[in-house]
């Protein structure tokens, strides 16, 4: 007999529809950053990509896109590496970010640096191996034969574009290429950026296997079922995946919590931009920054976000921070 839930007893009051936000932290991880469930990543990802094919990942560890707790608050990353070396970071990103480009291109740094860190690595087992059998050992040397790096990042809001980019195009992919004659300078760095800002379609206007995900990240939690066309077999584990009556208890808690704390993180936002407006009345803009800074780092927000919020440099608001 299928599991109904009562949403008053787990307090899943807020719960729109039978299935689960993809934009939810909790999901998110659950769906496309587990072991278990690399099946739907995997068809996610040659959806979006178009032209990879990959087979299988390997998930890695992701603490090393950001240094510091401030980089991994605001951001639910996961990164993986397929058989052929590549590397792909999967970003979903909920608010509206200050230098979003610089931001990935910052990210993609880590996972090229690392194999260079990689090859070091091996040289020095290497040498070590070849020094206790007394066997010569030569100066270390790299080709610099990188494999693939490839970011997608998941937006739900709008990048700014060039005067003529169609309002509707809510797909890009970057490469780079001379600047004259188009020439790709590698096939080892790529940005693919997805804009639910941009995405309008309805059910009955989707085209293809890509629409019907945008449409998912855009609608799911408001569907009251499996809409018609969504046949391919990925979605047969997506939706099971996100049917709220499928959750155990600790599933249900977990996804309670995270809905809370997004509902929290708005609020403050909400509550931030409502006592700037008085303080820059009352105290003066300078001051009434500070005040917003404090309060807004109280509440939980990292410096960083706390910097783009309020275009300011991350260093300047560090220093308020510190300040007794």
């Amino acid at each position: 007999m299928e599991n109904v839930i009562d949403q008053e007893t787990v307090g899943l009051q807020g719960i729109r529809g039978n299935y689960a936000d993809l934009l939810n932290d909790f999901m998110f991880k659950r769906i496309f950053g587990s072991e278990e469930n690399k099946d739907v990543l995997i068809a996610f990802l040659n959806r979006m990509l178009k032209d990879v094919e990959i087979e299988d990942v390997t998930f890695i560890e992701t603490h090393h896109l950001g240094e510091t707790a401030d980089d991994r608050q605001s951001v639910f990353d996961l990164s993986c590496r397929c058989r052929n070396g590549s590397t792909f970071i999967v970003e979903m990103q909920k608010a509206r970010q200050k230098n979003f480009r610089e931001r990935a291109l910052y990210y993609t740094s880590y996972p090229i640096l690392e194999q260079g860190r990689k090859a070091r690595e091996r040289y020095e087992r290497v040498k070590t191996q070849r020094s206790r059998q007394g066997l010569p050992v030569h100066k270390f040397k790299w080709e610099y034969d990188l494999k693939p790096v490839i970011m997608v990042s998941i937006l739900n809001f709008k990048l700014e574009h060039c005067h003529n980019w169609p309002q509707e195009r809510c797909y890009s992919s970057y490469s780079i290429r001379e600047e004259t004659y188009g020439e790709r300078l590698t096939n080892n760095l790529r940005y693919v950026f997805l804009e639910l800002g941009r995405f309008k379609k309805e059910v009955c206007d989707l085209v293809d296997p890509y629409e019907k995900w945008m449409y998912l990240f855009c609608h799911m939690p408001d569907l009251p079922e499996r809409p018609e066309g969504f046949d391919e077999i990925e979605f047969d584990r997506l939706f099971n995946l996100a049917n709220i009556n499928n959750f155990t208890d600790e599933e249900l808690y977990a996804y309670r919590q995270s809905l809370e704390h997004m509902s929290d993180y708005l609020n403050t936002i909400d509550y931030a931009r409502d006592e700037g407006r008085e303080l820059g009345r009352e105290e003066g803009r300078e001051e009434g920054r500070r005040i917003i800074i404090r309060h807004l780092y109280s509440k939980g927000m990292p410096a960083s976000q706390i910097a783009d919020y309020l275009d300011m440099t991350l260093d300047k608001v560090e220093s308020i921070l510190a300040e007794k």
